[in-house]
């Protein structure tokens, strides 16, 4: 059960880093874009939503050790 514990974890890390690495090049994309007008073009809530992916994948790291500190254990 551990060992598919730490799979899905796993899977959910790499999702979420590849979700991380679109965000960020919508926001480049959108900076550039927003350098030729008098107004950002970035979302505030593009910005809100990578700040709240990095602190899930600080969550998914911290799930995926607590899950190899009790796969040691046993």
């Amino acid at each position: 059960m551990l060992a598919g514990v730490a799979e899905q974890l796993g899977s959910a890390y790499q999702h979420a880093g590849i979700a991380r690495d679109r965000i960020a090049d919508a926001v480049a994309v959108l900076d550039g874009l927003g350098e030729q007008h008098s107004e950002p073009l970035v979302p505030p809530e593009l910005l809100q939503a990578a700040e709240e992916l990095e602190r899930g994948l600080g969550l998914i790291t911290g799930g995926a050790n607590a899950v190899a500190d009790i796969d040691a254990r046993l």
